[in-house]
């Protein structure tokens, strides 16, 4: 039960630091306030739930090391686990961050300058994550090697998932006059995104040099972290396909319609049939990569 916790933890962390992170970012994209939309609503909720879920992560964390529930909620072993180690403290800082930019967000109504403020706070609590995964195992020169592809890799992951939770806003019950702002939303994420895709597959690379390591190749499907490696690829390559069709077929497709004056209701459907099964992939996938935090990478065996 409590490594079901602890990944159950992880999960609703890597979820709501994606929402938190992500649609400040994407409002910046379209050029808007946060406070012209649910845009800022949801944000501000998901830096809750990234706080909460972030102290409740020490608290199993805690109970895990400790072999119990009983001995994880003594407060001497959760300020040891705190005070002494790089993932007790990566939470609590996490949560710290969260709550900075939810305030940023609520004090200034969503406006441009508090909307960067709690872009840089949301980007700070993704990037504590490297602390709390195998991307500070690695010790030396290489060590910061590997820690800052892991945090290269969680921002790139964030800007990618946390569009995709834009647009899913964007998406859902927009009326047709506004189909513009849409078919420009798809126009001018393009580049980012495609940036975001590059930076996932190259920091991707060298984690897994670390991880898996050449002595660990023969051991990936023998072992519970490489089975979820793979299931983790499978879905990030369903992801990929989706996002190229969206990007090279129904995004032009939307273009030339709303310039032209053509038909757009069936491009629009099709669009969130593909953006929304995207997004679903992407909760798996970050289900998988919870899962992976607590199991031993083929390296380490």
């Amino acid at each position: 039960m409590i490594d079901e916790a602890v990944i159950g933890l992880r999960w609703t962390q890597y979820l709501a630091a994606v929402a938190a992170l992500g649609l400040p970012l994407f409002q910046t994209y379209l050029r808007r306030d946060l406070k012209s939309g649910p845009g800022i609503r949801t944000a501000a909720t998901a830096g809750l739930v990234l706080a909460a879920s972030a102290l409740g992560g020490v608290v199993a964390q805690t109970a895990m090391m400790a072999g119990g529930w009983t001995a994880g909620l003594d407060p001497a072993a959760l300020g040891y686990v705190v005070q002494s180690t790089s993932l007790g403290m990566a939470h609590v800082i996490r949560a710290a961050l969260a709550i900075g930019g939810v305030l940023a967000l609520l004090i200034s109504r969503g406006n441009r300058p508090g909307s960067t403020v709690a872009i840089v706070a949301f980007a700070g609590a993704v990037a504590s994550f490297a602390w709390s995964g195998h991307g500070a195992a690695t010790e030396g020169a290489a060590g910061l090697i590997h820690l800052a592809a892991d945090i290269a890799h969680l921002l790139a992951a964030a800007v990618w998932l946390g569009a995709l939770a834009g647009f899913c806003l964007l998406l859902a019950g927009r009326p047709a006059a506004d189909i513009e702002a849409t078919s420009g939303a798809l126009s001018g994420f393009a580049t980012l995104g495609t940036a975001a895709v590059a930076m996932l597959v190259v920091s991707g690379a060298i984690n897994a040099g670390f991880l898996v390591g050449a002595d660990g190749l023969g051991r990936i499907t023998g072992s519970t972290w490489g089975v979820l490696l793979i299931g983790k690829l499978a879905l990030f390559g369903l992801m990929l396909g989706l996002a190229a069709h969206n990007r090279f077929t129904l995004a032009p497709a939307l273009s030339r319609a709303v310039a032209g004056g053509g038909e757009t209701q069936g491009l629009v459907r099709r669009l969130k049939i593909s953006v929304g099964l995207e997004m679903m992939a992407g909760i798996a996938l970050l289900g998988v990569v919870a899962a992976m935090g607590v199991q031993m990478p083929p390296a380490s065996m």
